[in-house]
């Protein structure tokens, strides 16, 4: 028997969501036929998605792990699209895809792992956003209500 994660099965689901948007979105949207540059572009915006409802909930481990994973996406929308555009340049294609490709199965490893409760840091850049995800979770957000789920004291006035 193992021992139980400190981190609710929401927050693992959505951090491990967020790390497998590329496998979870990209891939699926590259197999209707989107180009692949442009079958990514969900990916990043997904997980920071993720990240910001994760923020808005003060779940400190979510907000993070979904900040890392959209950095990460965007990594690898751009690797991929650097090797699509260097196409015509020779060795460049294959040395962008490959870089992608495994920054790709790194993420992979980033969903599981978060996925089983483990905290889950990339190699690079977890102290910077370490940083950020405090920041941003101190900071005081302003609460919308989109779709009539309450009312601010904005909404309150006659229209």
């Amino acid at each position: 028997m193992t021992k139980s994660s400190p981190y609710t099965k929401g927050e693992r689901w959505g951090s491990a969501v967020a790390h497998a948007s590329a496998l979870l979105i990209g891939v699926p949207l590259t197999l209707l036929l989107l180009p692949l540059p442009l079958s990514l572009v969900p990916c990043p915006v997904v997980s920071y998605l993720i990240a910001r409802s994760f923020r808005r909930r003060k779940l400190a481990w979510g907000a993070f792990q979904g900040m890392q994973a959209s950095l990460i996406q965007l990594l690898v929308l751009l690797l991929a699209t650097i090797t699509v555009v260097g196409d015509g340049i020779p060795g460049l294609a294959l040395t962008f895809g490959t870089a992608a490709f495994l920054v790709f199965l790194y993420s992979l490893w980033g969903a599981v792992d978060t996925l089983l409760g483990y905290d889950f840091r990339y190699v690079g850049i977890n102290n910077l956003l370490e940083r950020v995800s405090r920041t941003n979770l101190n900071r005081r957000e302003r609460r919308r209500r989109w779709f009539g789920g309450g009312s601010d004291k904005n909404d309150a006035a006659p229209r």
